[in-house]
């Protein structure tokens, strides 16, 4: 798979329980769409990756509210449907169906019925909670406000569609509805020698490079040296992750030149050293 690390100055408004990334692996090419970061603890995972999503989303009778990038009185807010889940000056976090975000909802003649014990009042229909569950495994309760005061309260839990790993590069595994596993950095191996060789980033000609493994155009080999040299060369396959290749010792007929087979097998997937220029932006949200 294939990534660019873009140190980011990235600014969301703040949410809670989660720190912004300061740099992102930006996928291109067949993993446009995809960005991977270090999420700062285990939560959500040590480094999550996401299809454009940069924090959890929340869930409310079933329905998923997804997260907004601007802010709110000082928070990130979230949308589903009608309803919307911010932060409030008077009420603090509340979920407000059937308004618009930002709208300080209204509460008052509150009422206790001396017969049947119930408590009520007039307002707008809405509910107030005291933190998003920022945790994969939490669930928060909301409670009744305004006209809603004194009913059933509902809860809210939080889901993230993403792919997680311990390391940074390697392996992805599916959480949250995610399928499959993404992989990122590039593939390095090892010979026999304890020669190290990591695949290019790009393909040239329609093939990879891996350090002094190489494509010969004119042989159609996997070539580790120069055809034809006094001292020898080397040919053999494309390296493959998850296995091994074996690179004959070659030389020319009259040649005295002596030397062993090497074997090149996959050891791990590890940050490339090619780079290019980033033109980084900003951009106003408004609304």
């Amino acid at each position: 798979m294939s990534f660019m690390y873009v140190p980011s100055l990235l600014r969301i408004p703040e949410v809670p329980g989660f720190t912004p990334p300061v740099g992102i692996w930006r996928g291109v090419g067949k993993d446009a769409g995809l960005f991977a970061f270090q999420a700062g603890d285990s939560t959500w995972g040590y480094y999550v990756m996401t299809e454009g999503s940069f924090t959890y989303s929340l869930v409310i009778d079933g329905r998923e509210m997804t997260p907004q990038y601007s802010t709110i009185n000082g928070y990130i807010w979230w949308s589903g449907g009608s309803g919307y889940v911010y932060y409030s000056i008077t009420y603090g976090w509340v979920y407000l169906p059937g308004k618009f975000p930002g709208y300080e909802p209204i509460e008052e003649n509150y009422h206790y019925d001396e017969d049947t014990g119930a408590n009520s009042a007039e307002g707008d229909a809405f509910y107030s909670f005291t933190a998003p569950p920022y945790r994969a495994d939490s669930e928060v309760e909301l409670f009744g406000r305004g006209s809603n005061y004194g009913k059933e309260s509902k809860t809210m839990t939080a889901k993230w569609k993403r792919w997680t790993s311990n390391n940074e590069c390697g392996v992805y595994e599916a959480q949250d509805g995610a399928s499959g596993e993404k992989i990122l950095g590039l593939p390095r191996f090892r010979s026999n020698g304890y020669e190290y060789f990591t695949r290019s980033f790009a393909k040239t000609k329609g093939h990879y490079t891996y350090g002094r493994i190489k494509y010969s155009e004119t042989y159609g080999k996997w070539i580790i040296g120069e055809v034809g040299s006094g001292a020898g060369w080397h040919e053999g396959e494309e390296p493959k992750v998850g296995g091994s290749v074996t690179f004959r010792f070659c030389r020319n007929e009259d040649s005295e030149a002596t030397g062993s087979d090497i074997t090149v097998s996959y050891v791990n997937h590890v940050r490339g050293d090619e780079t290019t220029k980033a033109y980084l932006g900003e951009v106003a949200i408004w609304r």
